[in-house]
């Protein structure tokens, strides 16, 4: 019966992948999604007859109520309406099986969230039967990284699920703030959690059948991100019923495992276990392993090899690369053969760096390889950018001052380093004419480009700092307008303006230090940055140790220098160039993590 399910579901996907014409709901006439069963807004069966839509709809009502029966909910639950003790607060997620509200649990005097099914699926016997059946089992299942069930509510045509509230993104939002280029460290600690949980899981019997980043939540900053897992069973509930053949199942497709395509009851805990692989495959990769319409993607399941992550992700190792691809094995029995082994294998292609070491046993002054003194941030957050977004960084130190002429002189002669590209007649005259001056060889090198900067950098056993990490150390955690507060900009405290005629020995200005004792970051030069040029990122990407190393035509330099106006020393402001550019007003400093 199973293989003959499956039969009929692709028939079923087969003729929806044809539809291509817009369609209209006969209920509510919102638009229907080009393969969706279901209306997304009312609920309607849009493949009923017309007889059996107004039975199910209840258009045949008797003083506005169904005949025989309570009337149905609403598809929205009002703001302020009371279900047993729970009110209920605003919409936070809805989706193809119902709506999840932010509500308010008044005997115990705590927030929640309340997953209620939609009206046409909670009417069906089967469905609550099973529904309560699901409930009662996730409700003695617990586990830190899964969303915990606290009660069960019947009520007339409701059933819900009232849940542990979760605030924070889900991963595939995650992933988006990341633009597909996840740190492969956050990948690690992220999904090790996933893996633990299932685990467990798996151990009592509870098989999630629909893991996707959409269901596992991400909450925490810094090395404390959390994963939390929800809809661990959900999918069972609507097992064998027409729903799991539509709208539901059309929504898990690009995760679904290749013995669920072909007879849709064959889950077990190595379907769960194809499923992360695909998330794991997308998290490194950002993108899926098979992308299409839905019946190409449930084919390619079953027939298609797919690409070598690393093909799309060069930085993976090939432990790490064959790890997913032995994960999406068509073959359940050349999978990994439990979420434990699985852990043990990232663990060894991915390790987690350990726990991190407390302020107080970083010197918060060092010198490091070639250049002067390196300042520590702290780790923390601070607020980022104009609308001051809550960002996580960890520890790293900063150089006190930009790289001085000297001092790229000396890599120079050291490593015998000259650039080729076509700019490359531009790269440090000053340097090159021989004609330097024991007081010029203190001031910012410039004409240097940000592959020079790199290159200075990786020789030092440095790196640029990120964006945020730059702005971090001129802002301090107060929001500060300039680095040194919100004085208007001085000659005491910036070269700015073109008042010196060109640069100024480095440390020049000590009175404009930011809060952490960094000199120099507003004026003097622009300085590279690690990050590619994306306003949005820096707008709205990670809150966790944030840096743009998608690629990109231009890249982030910061601080303002001599020849611009007061707007360019604000801490927030920020210019980029091609990374061949050199100019004479540009430089860098270097960054190290703590």
């Amino acid at each position: 019966m199973g293989r003959v399910a499956g039969i009929l579901q692709l028939a079923m996907l087969r003729r929806m992948a044809r539809e291509d014409s817009l369609r209209s709901c006969a209920g509510c006439l919102h638009t229907l999604p080009s393969q969706a069963r279901f209306c997304p807004e009312c609920g309607r069966d849009s493949h009923a007859s017309e007889v059996e839509q107004r039975s199910i709809s209840g258009e045949k009502r008797r003083g506005g109520e169904r005949e025989g029966s309570s009337p149905l909910l609403p598809m929205r639950i009002a703001p302020g309406t009371r279900i047993s003790v729970y009110r209920i607060g605003d919409v936070i997620a809805e989706g193809g099986m119902g709506v999840v509200y932010r509500a308010y649990d008044e005997a115990l005097e705590r927030e929640v969230a309340l997953k209620c099914l939609h009206s046409n699926l909670s009417g069906d016997p089967d469905i609550r039967k099973r529904f309560a059946r699901e409930a009662q089992i996730l409700r003695e299942y617990g586990h830190p990284n899964v969303v915990r069930v606290y009660d069960f509510v019947e009520q007339d045509y409701l059933l819900a699920m009232v849940m542990e509230l979760v605030e924070g993104p889900s991963l595939v939002e995650h992933l988006g703030k990341w633009r597909g280029r996840m740190p492969l460290t956050e990948i690690s600690r992220v999904f090790q959690g996933v893996l633990e949980a299932v685990e467990a899981g798996h151990r009592k019997g509870v098989i999630h059948r629909d893991l996707k980043p959409e269901n596992i939540l991400i909450t925490g900053t810094g090395d404390a991100l959390r994963p939390k897992i929800v809809d661990f069973g959900i999918a069972r509930i609507l097992e064998g019923t027409t729903y799991t053949m539509t709208g539901a199942f059309l929504g898990t497709c690009c995760y679904m495992s290749p013995e669920q395509v072909q007879q849709p009851h064959a889950a077990d805990p190595r379907s769960d276990i194809y499923s992360l692989g695909v998330t794991l495959y997308q998290l490194c990769t950002g993108k899926l392993p098979f992308e299409g319409n839905h019946f190409a993607v449930m084919m390619a399941h079953v027939n298609q090899e797919p690409v070598p992550p690393s093909r799309l992700r060069p930085d993976l190792s090939s432990e790490l690369s064959r790890l997913i691809l032995d994960a999406l094995a068509k073959d359940p029995s050349q999978r990994p053969p439990s979420c434990s082994v699985f852990q043990e294998r990232l663990a060894a292609a991915l390790p987690i760096h350990p726990a991190p070491i407390t302020i107080s046993d970083f010197p918060k002054v060092v010198r490091a390889g070639a250049g002067g003194e390196m300042v520590l941030i702290p780790e923390g957050v601070f607020g980022m950018g104009r609308k001051r977004r809550a960002v996580h960084l960890d520890a790293f130190y900063l150089d006190r001052v930009p790289v001085t002429n000297g001092e790229f002189a000396r890599f120079l002669e050291i490593t015998g380093y000259r650039p080729t590209d076509e700019d490359a007649a531009r790269f440090v005259p000053q340097l090159l004419s021989g004609k330097l001056s024991k007081r010029e060889q203190e001031h910012p090198v410039v004409h240097v480009s940000w592959f020079d900067a790199r290159a200075f950098a990786a020789w030092a056993g440095k790196r640029l700092p990120s964006e945020a990490e730059w702005e971090k150390a001129a802002r301090g955690t107060d929001g500060r307008k300039y680095p040194w507060g919100r004085a208007q900009p001085s000659e005491l405290l910036a070269n700015f303006g073109n008042n010196a005629g060109g640069t100024l020995p480095v440390g020049s200005c000590p009175e404009g230090a930011s809060p952490h004792g960094v000199w120099d970051l507003a004026g003097n030069v622009w300085e590279w940055c690690a990050d590619y040029d994306d306003p949005a990122f820096y707008e709205d990407g990670p809150s966790n140790n944030p840096r743009n190393e998608s690629t990109g035509q231009r890249l982030v330099m910061r601080g303002g220098s001599y020849l611009f106006g007061p707007d360019a020393l604000r801490t927030y402001a920020r210019t980029s160039f091609e990374p061949h550019y050199r100019f004479a007003g540009g430089g860098f400093r270097c960054a190290r993590s703590a």
